[in-house]
């Protein structure tokens, strides 16, 4: 699997891995392997090192990347006055080192790169 690709499935579940981890009293050796990562360690290598099963690319998995689908926001945000606002475009990783895409969730909220602590980065679609 692609370099990119693996990593924005790790960066994806990194909230989820970080739960269990909590749970089972594991979060020093996620916490350690992240920072192997960020430290240049393969994504790969970190994944098997937490035991962490990749799953091979689908022909079905998109470009947009990996994740739930985005929430319809065809209808754009309304305010009352004036005409809708609609974005098209979505959240990007904010290093450019994988390939994950994502949008805000239900409330609004802007998504989180589990893997640099900072805010996605919007990108409007041409």
């Amino acid at each position: 699997m692609e370099q990119r690709r693996l990593l924005a499935q790790l960066c994806a579940a990194v909230p989820i891995l970080r739960e269990h981890a909590e749970a089972g009293l594991w979060t020093d050796l996620l916490d350690e392997a992240l920072d192997d990562l960020a430290a240049g360690r393969p994504v790969a290598e970190v994944c098997r090192q937490l035991g962490w099963a990749v799953e091979a690319e689908t022909e079905t998995e998109t470009e947009r990347g990996v994740g739930e689908a985005a929430p319809d926001h065809a209808g754009g945000a309304r305010l009352e006055g004036l005409a809708p606002v609609v974005l098209d475009g979505g959240y990007r990783c904010p290093r450019h080192r994988c390939t994950r895409r994502a949008h805000r969730d239900d409330q609004g909220r802007v998504p989180h790169c589990a893997l640099a602590g900072t805010p996605m980065t919007y990108r409007a679609e041409p």
